[in-house]
């Protein structure tokens, strides 16, 4: 009998046993294959990201599209019928496949869904095994067999291992760890909840999705002092209508970029990706349009903000929709270009496509607003260096325009690193100390996109990765309707694997 083993039991460690569970019940191969999920939290099927309690932290994806299940994505939004809705975790427009619900609703959705399937296993009498425990690090052996060395130090060995660790925190900043003030990462929230007293001067590194969680954080638990976002170009994440208005692309089209390649022989450019998209959004506005003006960085927040909760309440602007009229298309685009285009779209478009592409909920949105105008809340762009004052116990961060901006207590939102080195993860780094991972320049590991097979000569050919570890390889590694998809490939690869190794007869 030949074992896989999952490491990480949240949402993607989740799909993937449950997609295992109906591949072997479905093929008949209970004698074949055994599964085996490694969580280190108590509870699986939450992860970090869909264990938080507050109820401010909400998907930023309709329900209609977060299906634990490859092929059913509006399943969310059926089990969401099917409970009649918790309405105080549900925040929608007109109904419940427009739904932002609040993460820990889309958490109890998944362990339940694991729940169901565990239950399923048993009496189909698939061989399974959950362990709450933490994986430290992997040995490939002469036989091909894996040993992962746990943190109880069991071990546990494999003939398939899939690394689903969720989304790592970041080591940037790890100077700033030894002041008792400074907070690493906004997760869990109760660290904000014990750590930070209501009437402190709060800053948070970071702007993006998880900056925004954090000021809801400490402002749902009746936070009084103020909060400043220290960010780079200071720019927050645009506003997701609940229903977007329907944009027809005609430019930037599967059929157009890959006559790029035909004709030319080459891999298409970012340049010529752009100009499709210009084409399209002016197109849908009827007018040309000053593209420099758009660029938001350093801008005016609250006027920005004011302008994208009126847009969204219309059902979004041009540039917004036409974004996420990509979403099933941005990651096929990506696969096309060379390497040395996706770093320079990261580099030179990178915070303006996610701002778009990741935008918050307007109840969030709406939010932040009144924040802004009362004045609790600022967003400093631009920031320099920072320090901590151990005399007067602040920490002081210098802005571009020389300013010294001083808060008692700082917390670390600015996301997780792209970067194996900058993940905060033993597992990952002592995979890549071996070489098991191989770092790819675009970010995260070197992995076939089709399969998700980890590829480096040391991992040898049985060991894959989902989510964040794919971040450079893929693009949508946020989306979880992304993830279930892969994890649909993968399953089915090793699966097939199996078969045409004569495991199974």
């Amino acid at each position: 009998m030949k074992k896989i083993v999952i490491i990480g039991g949240g949402a993607c460690g989740s799909a993937a046993f449950i997609e295992l569970i109906v591949q072997i019940c479905s093929l008949g191969l209970q004698k074949n294959l055994s599964v085996t999920l490694i969580e280190r939290r108590n509870k699986i099927g939450y992860g970090l990201a869909f264990g938080t309690k507050q109820k401010s932290h909400l998907l930023n994806t309709q329900a209609k599209l977060m299906g634990i299940y490859a092929n059913e994505p509006a399943h969310f939004e059926e089990w969401l019928k099917m409970k009649d809705g918790d309405k105080d975790e549900v925040k929608t427009g007109d109904d419940l496949s427009s739904a932002y619900t609040s993460r820990l609703l889309y958490g109890h959705y998944v362990s339940e869904q694991l729940g169901n399937y565990l239950q399923k296993a048993k009496e189909k009498k698939v061989t399974t095994e959950v362990i709450n425990d933490e994986a430290l690090d992997i040995t490939r052996q002469e036989n091909q067999k894996y040993i992962i060395r746990l943190k109880s130090s069991n071990t546990v060995t494999a003939d398939y291992v899939l690394l689903a660790p969720g989304t790592p925190k970041p080591n940037k900043f790890s100077e700033l760890r030894k002041y008792t003030s400074y907070i690493d990462f906004p997760w869990p929230s109760d660290r904000i909840k014990k750590g930070i007293n209501k009437t402190d001067k709060v800053g948070i590194l970071g702007s993006s999705l998880s900056a925004v969680d954090t000021v809801m954080t400490l402002v749902d638990n009746g936070h009084e002092g103020e909060i400043k976002l220290f960010s780079p170009i200071g720019i927050l994440p645009r506003v997701q209508p609940s229903k977007n208005k329907s944009f027809n692309r005609k430019y930037l089209t599967p059929e157009n970029v890959h006559k790029i390649t035909r004709t030319k022989m080459r891999h298409p450019r970012v340049k010529e990706l752009f100009r499709l998209y210009i084409r399209d959004v002016e197109e849908a506005e009827g007018e040309k349009m000053d593209w420099k003006k758009l660029d938001r960085t350093a801008g005016p927040v609250k006027e920005f903000l004011e302008y994208d909760i009126a847009a969204a309440e219309d059902g979004g602007d041009s540039l917004l929709n036409m974004t996420y009229s990509l979403r099933y298309d941005a990651s096929t685009f990506w696969g096309w270009l060379s390497l040395d285009q996706k770093q320079l779209f990261k580099k030179w478009l990178g915070s303006h496509w996610s701002a778009n592409r990741h935008a918050m909920p307007l109840h969030n949105a709406k939010k932040l607003l009144s924040l802004l105008e009362s004045g609790q809340l600022k967003v400093i762009p631009q920031n320099r260096n920072i320090k901590y004052d151990e005399e007067e116990q602040v920490f002081k961060i210098q802005t571009a325009k020389g300013e010294v901006a001083q808060v008692k207590n700082l917390i670390n939102a600015t996301g997780t690193s792209s970067s194996l080195r900058g993940m905060d993860n033993d597992l990952v780094h002592a995979l890549a100390d071996k070489g098991y991972l191989k770092p790819y320049p675009a970010g995260g590991a070197v992995i076939n996109p089709h399969s998700m097979q980890v590829i480096s000569k040391e991992a040898g050919n049985n060991l894959y990765a989902v989510g964040h570890l794919a971040n450079g390889i893929l693009l949508d590694v946020d989306a979880m309707w992304f993830n279930v998809r892969t994890i649909s490939r993968l399953v089915n690869e090793i699966i097939f694997k199996v078969k045409e190794n004569g495991d199974i007869s």
